[in-house]
């Protein structure tokens, strides 16, 4: 039913979210406020202007999970294609460090690529569950099943909103009134509330706001998909505990003893199993509900409807089902997976992620500058982490090491028939380190000479990136049009199977998508990790499933074995149970996690919360030679950066300038 009305949706949900008139809402702080409650209409339009208040989720100008993790790298030179003053502030936060003089991405006040005051979306929430009500003067107009699921809607919002804000800053200050603009003194001069507070407020907000809210299936799917439901509410109440729960937050002596001016301690103290068994619970809950309104692993029929040419629901084989399904489950707009998306526009993240072909390449003539993307690259170190074909980690597996594929895997080889098939364009020599891959792996990265399913042609025809200086999605002309991949690398999996550029003056063509924020496959493995850290591989949920058979799900969808079985079947005997205890299987969930949700936002929060950012980024960033004119000169390993990262840099500095108006903020620890 969902894709029956896809397209409706997609026309709806770009009017939700662009459209001025939405947006047309007098500040509080004037006379005419009561307007904008005088009637169902009116009203309807603030609550509209509260959910513009949530942060962006999908532009690299200004996400940090889509272009601020780590994962994705871009060149500081890298200023064409309408960047003329760089990289965008995600990126920036990581080339070169936060500071507290005027940080990078700045939420707390709205600033420096951040392009929301999530604050004032907070206030915003407030004013609108006090003037809503009809005993403050709202509207009589409005129907009262409608009222209250209005109010639960914008709780959701301003919950999420503090959830977002505890993501970033850990202790936050607890905003449950509208405060004036002209106010001052204590009401304005808040202090930060300890990290357990600002949890029980976010799931005590929800809780309210869940009885009221919708099912899925309620919704209008004409024009309500894409508003918040239960099983939205009930996701993001389990990541709020989990992240509670996290090494972040938990058993972190890094911020023991650290307080506030009146001697409040800021953060938790001690390891709490607890924070794990509630986590669990909750996301549990929120899995059965997801389920219970028609959540599934999505599995392609027809590799992507013509997409791929020849390919369709009555020929497709395995190999083409499986290695499409994972990139339809992110493009394929409201698919039965997705259980919380977002229509902003993905044209500069397509674009960004899309490659150029020769032919492509070779007909700039006309176009500008901003017309050009293929920047979205992925890492070295990143690419790394993708699974072997027999769905382990490419360091774990007897055959890449008994084959010697591991050790050289940055030596390059033409492809043979079984690889030319599917995954690397016949005649192009390519490094070892893409044989043998995962089908997530292909589904994920477009790489030198690799295949790029899609784009309406067969795969015998497809195109592939060709990353030599002057071919392709090279560093042709790359200091005027700025288009380059800066590693070698592009993140397909953000580009829709249609996406494309035309051959001649270089357009992007694109297939709009609503972005999947939480999808079904998050949450089981999120479920997977709450089993493992309550009970190890044992303990089991409330079907009775444990952590393996959540993973097994999700594996199966892109061709592999079972954890259990591939580990025992392929690994080197050293790690042949590494499934068996808890910090084996803690290691291989989190590696499921980086595997399966690559590129979708996931990585900045995941390596933070776990507090394994020091680990990856005390280490060089690696790629290949951009200005390699040939094959031999491209497949050079090159340090891409050399970042620098403590333990301060796992919470965002609050920037000087708001602790000297509010004496009573103190700065994170370590700024």
């Amino acid at each position: 039913m969902r894709k029956v009305y896809c397209y409706l949706m997609i026309i709806f949900l770009f009017s939700f979210w662009g459209c001025n008139d939405f947006l047309d809402i007098l500040p509080d702080d004037k006379p005419e406020l009561k307007d904008a409650f005088k009637d169902k209409h009116n009203a309807e339009k603030y609550l509209f202007t509260c959910y513009n208040s949530l942060p962006n989720f999908v532009s690299p100008m200004n996400t940090l999970g889509i272009s601020g993790g780590g994962d994705i790298i871009y060149s500081e030179r890298n200023i064409g294609g309408g960047l003329s003053s760089g990289p965008p502030a995600p990126m920036m936060a990581f080339l070169k460090g936060n500071n507290a003089t005027d940080p990078f991405m700045n939420f707390w006040d709205g600033l420096n690529g951040a392009p929301k005051n999530l604050w004032e979306g907070i206030r915003l929430c407030n004013v609108f569950l006090e003037e809503i009500l009809v005993e403050n003067g709202g509207p009589r107009d409005v129907d009262e099943i409608v009222r209250a699921r209005w109010i639960a809607e914008v709780k959701t919002i301003k919950a999420y909103l503090h959830f977002y804000l505890l993501q970033l800053y850990g202790p936050i200050p607890i905003m449950d009134q509208a405060v004036p603009i002209s106010e001052k003194g204590d009401k304005v001069n808040v202090y930060r509330a300890p990290v357990d507070e600002v949890v029980e407020y976010i799931v005590n907000t929800l809780d309210d706001a869940i009885e009221d809210l919708p099912t899925m299936n309620e919704l209008d799917v004409v024009s309500e998909f894409g508003r918040f439901t239960k099983t939205i509410a009930l996701s993001i109440k389990a990541k709020t505990l989990i992240l509670a729960a996290s090494p972040i937050f938990n058993n972190n002596n890094y911020y023991k003893g650290y307080k506030d001016k009146r001697g409040v301690e800021l953060f938790p103290t001690g390891d709490s199993e607890k924070r794990w068994e509630r986590a669990l619970e909750a996301c549990d809950i929120a899995c059965r509900s997801a389920e219970e309104e028609g959540a599934k692993i999505f599995v392609t029929i027809d590799g992507g409807n013509n997409a791929i040419r020849g390919i369709n629901i009555t020929n497709i084989n395995d190999t083409t089902k499986a290695m499409v399904s994972l990139r339809q489950a992110v493009t394929e707009s409201w698919n039965p997976e997705v259980i919380w998306a977002i229509n902003e526009s993905t044209t500069i993240l397509q674009k960004w992620s899309t490659m150029l072909s020769n032919d492509e390449w070779f007909n700039l003539a006309g176009s500008g500058g901003s017309d050009i993307g293929q920047r979205h690259a992925p890492t070295l170190n990143v690419v790394e982490l993708f699974y072997s074909s027999n769905g382990i980690p490419i360091e774990e597996d007897s055959e890449w090491e008994n084959n010697g594929w591991y050790q050289n895997r940055y030596n390059t080889q033409l492809p043979d028939e079984e690889h030319s098939k599917y995954f690397i364009k016949k005649g192009q020599e390519t490094a070892i380190l893409h044989f043998h891959r995962s089908l997530r792996f292909y589904a994920s990265v477009g790489f030198d000479g690799g295949i790029w399913e899609g784009r309406e042609k067969s795969l015998t025809e497809a195109s592939f990136p060709n990353m030599m200086r002057h071919m392709g999605s090279g560093y042709k002309h790359a200091e005027t049009y700025g288009g380059y991949p800066y590693s070698g690398y592009l993140a397909k999996k953000l580009s829709h199977l249609k996406t494309t550029y035309t051959e001649s003056r270089v357009t992007l063509i694109r297939e709009d998508y609503s972005f999947p924020i939480i999808r079904l496959a998050d949450m089981y493995l999120l479920l997977a990790e709450c089993l493992n850290e309550v009970g190890g591989p044992e303990k089991t949920d409330s079907k009775g499933h444990n952590a393996f058979f959540y993973l097994d799900q999700i594996r199966a969808r892109s061709g592999m074995e079972g954890v259990v079985e591939s580990w025992s079947k392929y690994a080197l005997s050293r790690y042949k149970t590494k499934p068996k205890d808890i910090n084996g299987l803690r290691d291989i969930i989190r590696r499921e996690r980086l595997n399966e949700l690559a590129f979708e936002g996931h990585f900045y929060y995941d390596v933070r919360r776990w507090l394994l950012a020091e680990e990856m980024f005390n280490k060089p960033i690696l790629g290949w030679n951009k200005d390699g004119e040939n094959k031999k000169d491209f497949y050079n390993i090159r340090v891409l950066l050399q970042p620098r990262f403590s333990m301060k840099d796992y919470l965002m500095p609050i920037r000087t300038n708001s602790l000297l108006q509010n004496p009573n903020l103190v700065q994170n620890p370590g700024w």
